[in-house]
């Protein structure tokens, strides 16, 4: 089931990941930047933890961890950079 719904957002992000790329060309700014920064983040955290799991490997895990971490961390980020905007 877990593999199901990873796929969901997977695909979710792959979507993203145009969207974005397409808005920071046409549209640089640091907003698409950061969000295109996350973006590819997530998709390299979530498929080498997922490979990792598979492979039973547990420095692939903590590496993908530290991933994970510097997704998160930018998620926040980006939060924080874009609180101003929806006064």
């Amino acid at each position: 089931m877990a593999t199901y719904l990873d796929s969901i957002t997977l695909v979710l992000a792959v979507i993203a990941l145009f969207y974005y790329s397409h808005r920071a060309v046409m549209y640089p700014n640091r907003y698409y930047r950061l969000g295109l920064f996350s973006i590819a983040t997530y998709l390299l955290a979530q498929s080498s933890w997922t490979t990792a799991w598979f492979l039973g490997d547990m420095w692939g895990r903590d590496f993908a961890n530290y991933l994970w971490f510097i997704f998160n961390t930018s998620i926040i980020w980006l939060l924080i950079m874009i609180k101003d905007k929806f006064k």
